[in-house]
């Protein structure tokens, strides 16, 4: 082989080397990258859980005030149908 072959064949070794160790730099960061994205998705997903038990809590307890509306009303209708009932019971 010719000294401007070798001499060429050094420098697209060279340049390969390069480019190697740019992509494998860039391969780090782009892993770092996803590792993060990937704790950043557990973490939302953990969070979503989280807000999904708080949203059928709420829900739950929705009902349950409705519930408690109702019984009040009853409540108040028995008290006020007892009251008159008192009121035309005469006890002389």
């Amino acid at each position: 082989m010719s000294k401007p072959d070798i001499e060429k064949l050094e420098a697209g070794v060279s340049i390969l080397l390069e480019a190697y160790r740019q992509l494998k730099e860039e391969n780090q960061k782009l892993t770092l990258q996803v590792e993060g994205l990937m704790r950043e998705g557990e973490f939302l997903a953990k969070e979503q859980d989280f807000a999904k038990g708080k949203l059928e809590r709420l829900a739950e307890l929705e009902v349950a005030s409705k519930n408690s509306e109702k019984d009040k009303k009853q409540v108040r209708e028995k008290v006020v149908h007892l009251l008159e009932k008192l009121e035309k019971f005469d006890l002389t």
